[in-house]
């Protein structure tokens, strides 16, 4: 990340004309923000950014002439730059914002209503923290290779009966590209702590669901777990395990600094999995899961962590790195077929 000592320069989005005044005023009336350009469409978007240069890109997903996702489709290609998506509407907007993270957006927030809305002032000061955040990031298209799976040495006390996964910004296009590397046949469960803003856990499990070959689940109560199939919290919800072949959830405070918590879900791991799970962070801010990663590590769990070059923020695996926590780190094109090839012979016994 980078401080920017001169105020940080937004190129503002939004179709509605009411709509965009009221974002223009909250991101003016913030001094370290600075409105170099507005449009109001997908298509004067992506010129503008071109044009403009922007430090950040502020984008409503449902624009005319191509919607948030095409335009961040090419604003990644042409001119990478760093976008947070923000949505009112539910439904497939907040999908087409789920795929449009995966496209390269960095985060999708809840767009600020007016002050006579209750959550006004909470969605507001989110917004603008998201800016702030995401504007230092450094974001690149990348077009890797497709290398060949790094062997890990399988343990030979304990066969893998769990993975679970936490990421945070950037995490969409890295779930997707592990989880399909996995396979259709995984012959284990997979248990995922994303951050992701509340109201769009759903999207988000909808899209994941679209793009990877595993069923997805939502979970908002206590579920059995089946092998190749994807789970992820309620908004607002910790996922965890409460026993083997059980996963369940826990209700946020306001002390949570992450909502969902890697550290919970990993730590529940260690409990009731220990040396049977293999435990992955992956690209995002932070440090959330590297404390519960070491504990998994510590039960004698199989971890592995993103590399840096791969990840859109070197946060959380860093983290969980100098804790000792990551026993393989990998780049992203190789950790899923990496673990893939772990699990291989548990899938060649049926």
């Amino acid at each position: 990340m980078k401080s920017h000592a001169a105020p940080i320069r937004v190129l503002l989005v939004e179709d509605s004309p009411s709509q965009l005044q009221l974002l223009r005023a909250y991101l003016e009336a913030t001094p370290d923000l600075v409105v170099v350009g507005t449009a109001t469409n997908g298509q004067e978007a992506v010129q503008s950014t071109l044009r403009l240069r922007p430090n950040i890109v502020a984008m409503d997903i449902h624009l005319p002439v191509f919607d948030g996702y095409e335009a961040t489709r090419q604003i990644m290609q042409h001119q990478p730059t760093p976008i947070v998506l923000f949505s009112s509407s539910a439904g497939n907007a907040e999908q087409r914002a789920m795929a449009a993270l995966a496209a390269g957006a960095l985060a999708v927030v809840r767009k600020p209503a007016g002050p006579a809305d209750p959550a006004s002032i909470t969605d507001r000061e989110h917004f603008i923290r998201t800016l702030r955040l995401m504007a230092g990031v450094k974001v690149v298209t990348r077009h890797p290779p497709r290398p060949t799976p790094v062997r890990v040495p399988r343990t030979p006390t304990a066969n893998v009966e769990l993975v679970a996964i936490a990421s945070s910004t950037g995490g969409p296009a890295a779930l997707q590209t592990l989880l399909t590397d996995l396979g259709p046949r995984l012959p284990v469960p997979v248990v995922i702590a994303q951050h992701v803003a509340i109201g769009f856990a759903q999207a988000l499990a909808g899209w994941l669901g679209s793009v990877v070959p595993q069923p997805v689940h939502v979970v908002s109560e206590e579920l059995s777990l089946t092998p190749s199939h994807i789970y992820l919290p309620a908004d607002n919800l910790h996922l965890v395990i409460s026993q083997p072949g059980k996963v369940s959830v826990l209700p946020s405070s306001d002390d949570d600094r992450y909502c969902p918590s890697g550290d919970y879900l990993f730590a529940s791991v260690a409990r009731h999995y220990g040396s049977r799970a293999i435990g992955v962070i992956m690209t995002g801010m932070g440090e959330d899961g590297a404390r519960g990663l070491a504990e998994l590590a510590a039960a004698g769990g199989i971890t592995f962590g993103q590399d840096e070059a791969s990840c859109v923020v070197y946060g959380m695996p860093k983290a969980a790195k100098a804790l000792g926590a990551v026993r393989h780190e990998l780049p992203l094109e190789r950790l899923g077929l990496s673990i893939a090839a772990l699990l291989a012979p548990a899938q060649n016994k049926d």
